[in-house]
């Protein structure tokens, strides 16, 4: 009985040195640093810039959209979403910027700082997207004519997925009519400096309630041939194409 308090001791001990060789061993892996994080994915940067290839037409302030294939903001032949009607009637891309935005093809998007005057270039839209989503890259552009009842230029989703860092591609922004307003030429019915008429309307009443190429105003220019009640002059007239559109990569 007198030999207990040594039996106990060392068993106490032999259970310290247990625990000990356990902490050396089994446990090793609970205090070894973490791996190091994975370097972060570095951004592809585009940069966008929009000439205004008409004589009298400013444009409204551009949509600039950076997407993979499955969205588009107008379809040819195809009734206009709300936001594009708003857009292609009243110039303004808010609801342009916020469909694309809300896409689960969006990558990027912006817009010019303003409009843009005949015969002159806009500012630059830059657009940043994680280089690892290059696979699959479309560019669509929209902006209205703002001496128009409801024409619009732009491109529709041109695949930029194949561009190196500093290569530059152009493309030319047909004219489109939304199909959203009769094409009266009315001043009364068209925003812009000339005339600040009425923009946006959400009634629809064009004919044909589509989205087409457009046939050009007729003007008031000629007694024989043009629309005696248009608020359009000779010079308010355009040709296809009424946009060229730069994109360029820079990273």
């Amino acid at each position: 009985m007198r030999n207990l308090p040594n039996l106990r001791i060392t068993a106490s001990m032999m259970a310290l040195l247990v625990l000990a060789a356990c902490s050396g061993s089994n446990n090793s892996g609970l205090n070894a640093p973490a791996p190091p994080s994975p370097p972060p994915v570095a951004d592809a940067r585009f940069e966008v810039r929009v000439t205004n290839l008409t004589l009298a037409q400013p444009l409204s302030p551009v949509a600039v959209m950076l997407h993979r294939a499955g969205f588009n903001s107008f379809v040819d032949g195809e009734a206009a979403s709300l936001a594009l009607e708003m857009m292609a009637e009243g110039g303004s891309n808010t609801d342009v910027l916020g469909e694309v935005a809300a896409a689960a093809e969006h990558l990027a998007s912006g817009s010019t700082s303003g409009p843009v005057a005949p015969r002159s270039a806009s500012d630059v839209v830059s657009l940043s997207f994680p280089s690892n989503r290059l696979d699959d890259v479309r560019l669509s552009v929209v902006t209205m004519l703002v001496h128009t009842n409801d024409a619009f230029s732009g491109t529709n989703a041109n695949d930029v997925s194949n561009m190196k860092v500093g290569e530059s591609i152009a493309f030319t922004g047909p004219t489109w009519d939304a199909g959203t307003e009769a094409n009266d030429e009315l001043g009364t019915r068209m925003p812009g400096p000339d005339f600040g008429g009425e923009g946006f309307n959400a009634a629809r009443d064009d004919r044909i309630d589509r989205v087409r190429f457009h046939q050009g105003v007729v003007t008031s220019a000629s007694a024989a041939s043009g629309l005696r009640t248009s608020s359009l002059l000779e010079r308010h007239r355009f040709d296809n194409p009424t946009t060229r559109i730069t994109i360029t990569r820079k990273e």
